[in-house]
């Protein structure tokens, strides 16, 4: 008799008890593979910071909390205000090993534009200088700039497309291009060249609800490129002596800072995964072995009609997998579909550009926590079943039949 069928006829007998064992691993499955998602999400998405920025060294005014909202600037596009004199950038080109220098200045647009809900950054950078935005730009946009008076460039998480216009501090602006995807903070940030911010602040005066609180020539951070070979931990001390209002980070520290902002949260979620994971495979493991201590007296008649002990084992464990394998694959997707689903407010809550990593990445968690949970749940599930088939069969339809 085949095993696999006498399995389907076992689960479908005892729908209540396969029911049980399933929740319990899509459950688990689901949360694990929830919390992977996102840490692994978080973490690529702060590894891309680092490499995407296009600068060795970036400048930003002295003070710690000023770093912290620069760092969530570049990793969410969460807005940020704080400014630097200009002669602090004409002293930090002087120095030594400092090849290209590009400005840019931060702006946090009003809550609920004509445009969209919701609140926007808008960083005025320099088109002429620029080695960090226009790179990731989809198509050329030179020739639509030339024609247009007030353009702007938008990332790829900003719901406008080329050639929309949308009104920030009563100056309209014009889609000119659309960035790639970077997955960083540019995605969710919108660029405008310093001219027209200079008039967009000039106007603010006089038509915005708020006018906008900017100083001629005030800039909010500085993008280095240094000379090859430099070492930029060297050039990063020089500049802060240069400039002792001014503070140097490297690129590689924005990534490592957001890190260990995350590991509590990582650590935390870590712990809830283990502790739920644990409790389903008990359950299975409870669950199951009753099952089985109910059929004591089936089982024994099997072995007495001639029927290997192996072969019971085989059909006990094809019984635990063909409940575990869809639990533990459904409840990868249900993961998945949580953090898709809620996406925007995780990487909020997290203070990460996304939480989704790669297709790749993804596929290959799903593929992997699949397999595990099948395995995990199967060996927990088969644990207690192996001293009741070491029992004689007599014994086992005596022992079956007073239960």
């Amino acid at each position: 008799m085949n095993g696999w069928y006498l399995a389907l006829s076992q689960i479908k007998r005892n729908p209540l008890r396969s029911g049980l064992m399933a929740i319990g691993v899509v459950i688990a499955a689901a949360v694990m593979t929830g919390v992977a998602l996102l840490i692994a999400g978080v973490n690529e998405g702060m590894t891309n910071t680092a490499k995407r920025l296009g600068a060795d060294l970036m400048v930003v005014p002295r003070g710690e909390k000023i770093a912290q909202q620069f760092n969530e600037a570049l990793i969410t596009g969460k807005p940020a205000t704080f400014y630097l004199e200009q002669a602090t950038v004409e002293k930090i080109s002087k120095v030594p090993g400092v090849t290209n220098v590009s400005t840019h200045i931060f702006v946090e647009t009003l809550t609920n534009a004509r445009c969209c809900a919701g609140k926007f950054f808008i960083v005025g950078f320099n088109p002429e200088t620029d080695f960090t935005v226009t790179p990731w730009l989809k198509d050329d946009v030179s020739l639509l700039t030339t024609n247009v008076n007030n353009w702007m460039i938008v990332g790829d998480r900003i719901l406008l497309h080329k050639g929309d216009i949308a009104e920030f501090y009563g100056m309209p602006f014009t889609v000119a291009g659309v960035l790639e995807p970077t997955g960083t903070g540019m995605d969710w940030t919108i660029y405008i060249s310093q001219k027209s911010l200079r008039k967009m602040v000039s106007g603010s005066r006089t038509k915005a609800e708020m006018p906008l609180r900017i100083s001629e020539g005030d800039v909010s951070a500085v993008f280095i490129k240094a000379k090859p070979g430099v070492d930029l931990i060297d050039l990063a001390e020089k500049i802060e002596q240069t400039a002792p209002e001014a503070q140097a980070i490297l690129s590689s520290a924005v990534a490592k800072l957001a890190r260990s902002q995350l590991s509590k949260i990582a650590g935390l979620l870590g712990c809830i995964v283990i502790g739920l994971w644990a409790m389903a495979l008990t359950l299975s493991g409870v669950v199951f072995s009753m099952a089985v201590r109910e059929r004591r007296s089936q089982l024994g008649l099997l072995v007495a009609k001639g029927a290997e002990k192996r072969f019971v084992f085989g059909m006990l464990t094809k019984e635990s997998v063909m409940i575990a394998a869809p639990s533990s694959l459904s409840g990868c997707i249900v993961g998945l579909l949580v953090v898709i689903s809620f996406r925007e407010l995780l990487s909020n809550a997290l203070g990460a550009s996304d939480v989704l990593p790669a297709a790749v990445t993804t596929a290959a968690f799903i593929a992997a926590f699949s397999i595990f949970g099948t395995l995990s749940a199967v060996i927990t599930a088969i644990i207690p079943v192996i001293p009741i088939l070491r029992i004689e069969p007599y014994e086992a339809i005596k022992q079956g039949k007073t239960t």
